[in-house]
Order: C-alpha cells, then structure tokens, then sequence
C-alpha cells in the first residue's frame, strides 16, 4: 500500500484496471487459444468462454487465460 501511495504522491497519477467489455473479452480468449494452437469452434468457445467468466472472477485477461488453461487441459477436440 505504502509504494501504491508513494507512486500517486510522487507522479500524481492513478493507475486503473477496468474489466473489458464482451467484445474485447471474447477477442481476448481467441486469441489466447489461437496462440496455443487451439482448433474450437467459435460458438462453442464463446458459449463456454461466457460461462466461465461468471462462474470465476468476472471479465479480465486473467479470467480469459485461466478458461483458456482449463480449456487446453480438458478440450479433445
């Protein structure tokens, strides 16, 4: 917290992680999956995509890579 404070005090500027929209969400997670070679259908990894971020933690590149693990370790496609 003490650096968080130093940094705002120094600089005088706030740093701020909002959460993506869908679009940006969903673009996030096919990209991750393309990147890893991948092969899923588009809706099915959408469909699952969306559930997963509101079952974990809401949407955020972290989510997305996290669906993306699951999804590598569990696919047999």
């Amino acid at each position: 917290m003490q650096e968080k404070l130093s940094l705002a005090d120094r600089f005088g500027m706030t740093v701020v992680f909002s959460s993506p929209d869908r679009k940006t969400y969903l673009e996030i997670v096919e990209g991750i999956a393309k990147k890893r070679g991948l092969e899923v259908d588009r809706e099915y990894l959408h469909r699952e995509a969306m559930k997963w971020e509101l079952q974990y933690n809401g949407r955020s590149p972290r989510t997305a890579r996290q669906f993306v693990d699951w999804l590598e370790a569990n696919f047999h496609g």
